[in-house]
């Protein structure tokens, strides 16, 4: 029955339904609690880390687990993992979400919610072992964030405010980055392969010069650090990021949504380099967390709903192409994600109202996903592939 089902029969079926899920439910849950109409029955934690935790954990674990999974299957030519072991995966990963309602003791809860993360390293580790080439990529990235995971929660959970503030960086940059890795490998082929005589030429060197000053963005610099160093590096990175996303010539990709959204979600990615650089020397722009919320929202929710998509359809034997409902969705993660990070830098006076229509926009994009295309990744394929 489970090695049978198809929902278990590879990782970015169930994963990508628990990303749209959790996409919908927590920023829902979180605005009614913000604004005082809904009390959340957490355990031990409050409801800003909850949101907080969830939003760059757990959004981002089931979208990570869901490409990542799929993706090593490919890279290693093998089979993907299935069944009991994936369904291990998902239980942990809804474990930790449901941690926060049950368990009243720090202890256990520190435990439990921290779960998903080095399981998940341990069966990529397995995948992944006799392939250096991408197990040196990938595994520092998978640990760093289960790491600052373990940060986060013991900083939060045990009053150590260092660790709990340099795990979210940590996590934070290295979202960013994995992101920005993940487009560098995919927009070029994947333009490539849908254009017909598009010439994309990129120098050999880069993706190193883009990706090495976001990785040091990931550190959590000391306040002593002076401003301008990291200015500079936000600048490089900046600078590198937007000439090596011209180089993938976006423009050729207007008439493809399902290639294009993946343009538009770097390209926020990029804008939210200069909003940090910006936040640097701007209290404004600082303090309303615009650059956090448009890398979570934006970068994230973009290129996320964009790689679910053309997963969802490539991975199960369909035409990979954007229908009306699809490109609505995009549209609407897109423009709640706008205004949550504008309206409150701009329009101070509406912030609170804008909430609800910053929520509703992103919430819809995910929930027509979740309409649109929970029977494709619940049932067999038409071409009859077993995954």
């Amino acid at each position: 029955m489970i090695k049978n089902n198809p929902i278990l029969s590879i990782s970015f079926r169930p994963f990508f339904i628990l990303a749209a899920l959790i996409a919908i439910i927590n920023p829902s849950i979180w605005i009614l609690s913000y604004l005082g109409k809904m009390s959340i029955p957490l355990a031990v934690v409050d409801p800003l880390f909850w949101h907080g935790h969830e939003m760059i954990f757990g959004f981002t674990g089931a979208l990570i687990a869901g490409f990542i999974l799929t993706a090593s299957a490919n890279w290693t030519n093998s089979t993907p993992y299935q069944g009991k072991s994936l369904l291990l995966l998902v239980t942990c990963w809804l474990l930790e979400r449901l941690s926060y309602f049950i368990f009243e003791s720090e202890h256990i809860q520190f435990l439990i919610m921290n779960l998903f993360f080095p399981v998940l390293s341990l069966m990529l580790l397995k995948k992944l072992w006799s392939f250096p080439k991408q197990r040196n990529v990938f595994m520092p990235i998978i640990i760093g964030i289960s790491a600052a995971k373990i940060l986060h929660s013991w900083g939060y959970l045990y009053s150590v405010d260092y660790l709990e503030d340099s795990g979210r960086e940590i996590a934070i940059g290295l979202i960013r980055f994995i992101i920005l890795l993940i487009a560098g490998r995919v927009i070029p082929f994947f333009t490539r392969k849908k254009i017909k005589g598009i010439d994309i030429n990129l120098p050999n060197w880069i993706n190193p010069l883009s990706l090495i000053p976001v990785a040091l963005i990931a550190i959590p610099w000391p306040e002593a650090v002076p401003r301008f160093v990291l200015g500079a590096i936000l600048t490089l990175a900046l600078i590198a990021n937007v000439s090596r996303q011209a180089l993938w010539k976006p423009w050729v990709t207007f008439k493809v949504p399902i290639l294009y959204v993946l343009h538009i979600g770097v390209a926020l990615i990029n804008i939210e380099l200069l909003m940090e650089l910006i936040g640097l020397f701007n209290d404004q722009v600082h303090y309303t967390q615009a650059a956090l919320h448009l890398l979570m929202t934006g970068g994230l929710g973009v290129v996320g709903i964009g790689i679910m998509t053309r997963v969802s359809l490539g991975h199960t034997g369909r035409i990979i192409r954007a229908d009306f409902w699809t490109c609505l969705s995009y549209s609407a993660i897109v423009v709640g994600s706008l205004i949550r990070v504008f309206v409150p830098i701009f329009f101070p006076d509406i912030y609170i109202k804008s909430l609800h229509f910053a929520s509703g926009f992103w919430t819809l994009g995910f929930g027509i996903f979740i309409i649109k295309y929970f029977k494709t990744l619940t049932t067999q394929r038409p071409d009859g592939k077993p995954y």
